[in-house]
């Protein structure tokens, strides 16, 4: 018999939809086919109006390739550059920064809790930094950022403001004009929901401004400038794009609009407190402080006794993958994400798949109390707003 796969639940990749999938599966087209570049000028509009951008980079590369491509356009060798980080992935712009010799002064705070605002402001006022990164979630803990507040405390005090969306775009708000975001650095596979293989940056004509003050960077792949005219037009010609990732891509972002920014952010806001209402129901608590959780992921505390690649082991032999943690917290936690395509069907299969671990393991719970409590949380929303819509899957 064919081992059938698990299903996915870990902070990305996550599952992808169906559209998505026999999207990335069209013959392959040639790169300047004329077809091929109204997909790719759609999908580029449409990503504009999802992050409320002037310009959009989306090439072939990664998340980190699209953090390190920013400070690049963005920041000189020697610059001052303030990392915020609530996590392994705000420590990695200090990481690249050093390579690029750039100078990263790093506020930090303990696992599952944020950065103080008065911290940051403080920061701000006591150096003119060229640029300052937040990570909006952190992959590692679960962190929300403020990203709304910074962008405040960015625009007083008039610094490049650079937010890392890899775990959040398409799965919380990052309008960029609204929250005075000047480059947003994301990547395809999480709450976009395509098969991993994107660099995408959003950014606004400040950042275009800040990388022709430059002059020449140290790069020609990372260049904005040699990307920007194929972005406008992309039967031009400076390196052969991923096609199916990218009619991929198109067909998501086509699904995300089609579903409403509002109404898909509401949908990650509650299946989050789902989740999380049915661990609470297992008795397990997250790493992440109350206030700063993020919807699309959760990053949950072993019970005492509890050995991380067991437990792991025993969830995938129930047919879902989750994800250990991370730095200081590996081995004491894991993760599971909740976002793209992922609804209650998904969140009562992993619920169950984690409630048969732990009985396995010797961790007395109640049968059936978390699926119960994630739905019963799932149904509180919707009775309180009446709700019978498309926002809530239903």
């Amino acid at each position: 018999m064919t081992k059938k796969a698990p299903l996915v639940m870990i902070p990305g990749p996550t599952p992808v939809a169906e559209p998505v999938r026999q999207a990335m599966a069209v013959q392959t087209y040639g790169h300047n086919y004329s077809g091929f570049v109204e997909i790719y000028r759609e999908c580029l509009s449409g990503l504009k109006t999802i992050f409320q951008a002037d310009h959009m980079v989306v090439i072939g590369g990664s998340g980190t390739l699209a953090m390190e491509m920013t400070l690049i356009n963005t920041v000189k060798a020697g610059q001052d550059l303030l990392v915020v980080s609530h996590g392994a992935f705000g420590d990695r712009f200090a990481a690249i920064a050093k390579v690029l010799g750039i100078n990263a002064d790093v506020l930090s705070c303990p696992p599952g809790s944020r950065v103080p605002l008065a911290e940051i402001e403080k920061a701000l006022a006591s150096k003119r930094y060229a640029a300052m990164t937040l990570t909006h979630v952190d992959t590692s803990t679960g962190v929300l950022a403020q990203a709304k507040e910074v962008g405040e405390l960015a625009k007083k005090y008039d610094v490049l403001y650079i937010l890392d969306g890899v775990c959040a775009s398409a799965g919380v708000p990052e309008p960029m004009k609204d929250y005075g975001i000047d480059v947003i650095v994301t990547t395809c596979q999480k709450a976009f929901g395509t098969p991993p293989g994107l660099t995408m940056i959003a950014f606004n004509e400040k950042a275009a401004a800040r990388r022709d003050e430059l002059g020449t960077v140290p790069g020609y792949y990372t260049d904005w400038k040699n990307w920007m005219p194929i972005m406008e037009n992309p039967s031009l010609y400076i390196s052969t794009p991923p096609v199916n990732h990218i009619v991929a891509l198109n067909e998501a972002v086509k699904l995300i609009l089609a579903e409403g920014l509002e109404a898909r952010y509401a949908r990650h806001e509650r299946i989050g407190r789902s989740f999380r209402a049915g661990l609470a129901a297992l008795g397990l608590e997250t790493v992440t402080e109350k206030e700063a959780l993020a919807p699309t992921l959760s990053v949950v505390k072993y019970p005492p006794n509890v050995d991380d690649a067991a437990f792991r082991a025993k969830v995938e032999e129930n047919g879902v993958f989750i994800a250990g943690a991370l730095g200081p917290l590996k081995g004491k936690a894991f993760r599971v994400g909740h976002m793209g395509i992922i609804g209650m069907d998904e969140i009562a299969i992993t619920l169950t798949a984690i409630e048969r671990a732990l009985t396995a393991l010797g961790v007395q719970v109640t049968p059936g109390a978390a699926v119960g409590a994630a739905w019963q949380e799932w149904d509180s929303v919707r009775a309180a707003q009446g709700c019978a819509c498309c926002c809530c899957g239903e």
